[in-house]
């Protein structure tokens, strides 16, 4: 556990440098406060990786990981969608709830 800590902050200054190192820990450490968040220093290098130095970045991806974690997961393992594959994504999934409720 204190190695993963560990392995958080240096990719934190490594990303952000040691002038707002401070910074970035007190916002993600706002994930993993409550006992239902999980996979706390995994989600919290996801949410690292994908800010990638923005701080702006860095408060959204840790208040979308508090509503649901793997969502972080799943943006740092697709990377950024291009508005064409968003669209097509967002087409498939009103189909699916259009449908969910015909017989």
């Amino acid at each position: 556990m204190k190695q993963a800590r560990e392995e958080v902050l240096a990719l934190a200054q490594a990303i952000f440098g040691e002038s707002r190192l401070q910074s970035v820990v007190a916002v993600l450490d706002e994930y993993g406060a409550e006992r239902h968040e999980r996979e706390v220093d995994r989600v919290k290098l996801a949410i690292l990786r994908i800010s990638a130095g923005d701080m702006d970045k860095l408060s959204y991806w840790v208040r979308i990981a508090k509503v649901d974690y793997r969502d972080v997961l799943a943006a740092e393992e697709t990377g950024p969608l291009s508005p064409e594959d968003g669209a097509k994504l967002q087409a498939k999934s009103k189909n699916v709830v259009d449908r969910w409720g015909k017989k």
